[in-house]
């Protein structure tokens, strides 16, 4: 009766301690997939702060070669 008793408290101990280990499990993942969210949405914003950039200094170009051709005329 004893050998029964120790059984089933070990057997719940480890299925405790299982359940345990995959709850550390997913909250590491869950966790890890914030974090690399995060990162994605800032180089999205880095992204789109350099297209603006790039956007500004194509226009720039632009108003510069077309003062060179007037003051070229």
């Amino acid at each position: 009766m004893l050998e029964w008793i120790i059984g089933a408290l070990l057997g719940f101990l480890g299925e405790f301690l299982r359940g345990l280990y995959q709850d550390r499990v997913a909250n590491s993942a869950l966790r890890e997939a914030g974090e690399l969210k995060a990162q994605n949405d800032a180089l999205k914003e880095q992204l789109k702060v350099k297209d603006q950039a790039q956007t500004i200094k194509e226009k720039t170009d632009a108003q510069d070669d077309f003062g060179a051709l007037i003051d070229g005329l």
